[in-house]
């Protein structure tokens, strides 16, 4: 996955995915959405995506060229979360923003670390709210 843009077509929300075909099949994609309850409709661009969706989802695929109305704010799941203090690229942010509950696997070690971090209170146990990203950034460092 290269990115993602969220936003609505019609009255639904979507998500659009740009990927590259030669790194992950239209097929791939589509069978790890379907997994992961993501498929509830699939809006496609083309002929031949249209068929591989309705094979898989039958009348859910939907074959449009309406323009995404974009949402303000790309990164809404994960400025909800503690990941939001985390220092990151922009397409580490894109993926856990798409998956927020499979971030460890996109961030280093002391990024890890840090997002641990910023759940913990000045002694090292859990709280529920979030800490500024200059004390997290210290006791991810251990001080």
């Amino acid at each position: 996955m290269l990115a993602t843009t969220a936003g609505w077509v019609g009255e639904v929300e979507v998500v659009e995915v740009e990927f590259d075909p030669r790194a992950v099949s239209y097929e791939t994609l589509l069978a790890h959405a379907i997994d992961r309850d993501c498929a509830v409709r699939v809006f496609t661009r083309s002929d031949e995506h249209q068929a591989l969706a309705s094979a898989a989802v039958a009348e859910r695929a939907v074959r449009t060229e309406d323009p995404i109305r974009v949402v303000e704010d790309q990164k809404y799941y994960l400025s909800r979360t503690p990941l939001r203090y985390v220092p990151m690229t922009a397409t580490q942010a894109t993926r856990i923003n798409a998956d927020v509950k499979d971030a460890e696997r996109w961030l280093s070690p002391r990024q890890w670390a840090l997002r641990n971090a910023a759940n913990l209170d000045r002694r090292g146990r859990p709280v529920l709210i979030d800490v500024p990203l200059t004390e997290a950034w210290a006791a991810a460092q251990g001080r």
